[in-house]
This record gives structure tokens, C-alpha cells and sequence, in this order.
């Protein structure tokens, strides 16, 4: 009886610990690209650059996403304008299901979490960033807390001759509360 009421007390004990952990899930998009394609140019006939480089995006899979608390999407490209002329560019995120074939379509589900853009006289640099609050109510938290969905990214140059670039960082992270898995 005595063991029985110790072992009851210390699954109660660890029970309440533990309901109040929170776990961290850090994806780095960033090295699912290559090396030699984090930096490059843009030009009139390379508009844009993808992160990832697959029009799909990157796949994510998210065990246990329906204890999903909140988290933050975060990219940064660093940007010089080599060129003659001012440039225009544009950083856009992208999200949608797993099944989406094509991120950058606006179709299948696909839509733009965050748009940032940049103007550079030339011979001038600049980063060009974009911050992603993932919090409760948003369509972007909706789709993470499916599971399984898809995230990419783009640098667009929309005006100008030419710029280089550097992709710096590009991370998900997200924070999970995994005890609410249980009933």
C-alpha cells in the first residue's frame, strides 16, 4: 500500500513537472541548400532565386504538431546592388499542404506568409529580412498544426540590371507543449 501511494505521488509530481515543458523543433532550411548556391546573382535573365531551389518547397513533418504553442519563421538575405541602375527587390515566404507541387502558383492551397522588399542605389548593400510570427488563429499555424506542410522562400528582382546575393539564414522554430498529447 505504501508503495503503491509513493509511486501514485511521484507520477503525480512528474506529471505536473513536466506538464509545464516546453519543447523546442529548429529546422534550418538553410541546409538543404548547397553551399555553392548560397550566394549568386540576379539579373534580368535570373529574376529570382528559391530556397529551396524545388518548386515545392521544403517538406515538413511535424510528429505531435497538435501540441503546437507558437514559433517563428525567420530568413535573411544580404544584397548588393552591383549593377548601373536603382533595383527594386522583393523577399516573399511561402506556405501550403503537403501535397502542393508548386509553392509559388497560388494554387493548391499555396499562400504568402510575409512579404518584405528592399530598394538599392547602386553600389549599395542591404539585408533584406523577413520575421514570421507563428501564433494561434493564423492560416500558418492552422497548416503547421496539420503536421505536414511545405515552406519556401524567393528573392525577386524587380527592377534593376543586376545585384548579388547571399543567403544568410532561413530557420522554422517552433515550440511545442507535448504533454497536452496527453488525454
Amino acid at each position: 500500500m505504501r508503495r503503491t501511494l509513493f509511486l501514485a505521488s511521484l507520477a503525480l509530481i512528474l506529471a505536473a513537472c513536466s506538464g509545464h515543458t516546453v519543447h523546442r523543433v529548429e529546422v534550418d532550411l538553410l541546409s538543404f541548400v548547397p553551399e555553392t548556391n548560397r550566394t549568386g546573382n540576379l539579373d534580368l535573365a535570373q529574376a529570382e532565386v528559391r530556397v529551396p531551389d524545388d518548386p515545392a518547397g521544403q517538406e515538413i513533418l511535424l510528429h505531435g504538431a497538435e501540441a503546437l504553442e507558437d514559433g517563428r519563421i525567420a530568413l535573411r538575405v544580404t544584397l548588393r546592388n552591383t549593377g548601373t541602375l536603382p533595383t527594386d527587390l522583393t523577399l516573399e515566404v511561402r506556405a501550403g499542404p503537403q501535397g502542393d507541387t508548386d509553392l509559388y502558383d497560388d494554387n493548391g492551397g499555396d499562400f504568402v506568409v510575409k512579404s518584405s522588399s528592399l530598394s538599392l542605389a547602386p553600389g549599395e548593400s542591404g539585408p533584406l529580412e523577413a520575421e514570421v510570427s507563428v501564433q494561434p488563429g493564423s492560416p500558418l499555424y492552422d497548416l503547421i498544426k496539420g503536421g505536414a506542410f511545405r515552406l519556401g522562400a524567393r528573392v525577386q528582382i524587380r527592377s534593376g540590371d543586376r545585384v548579388e546575393y547571399t543567403l544568410e539564414q532561413a530557420e522554422v522554430v517552433l515550440r511545442l507543449r507535448l504533454f497536452k498529447l496527453i488525454p
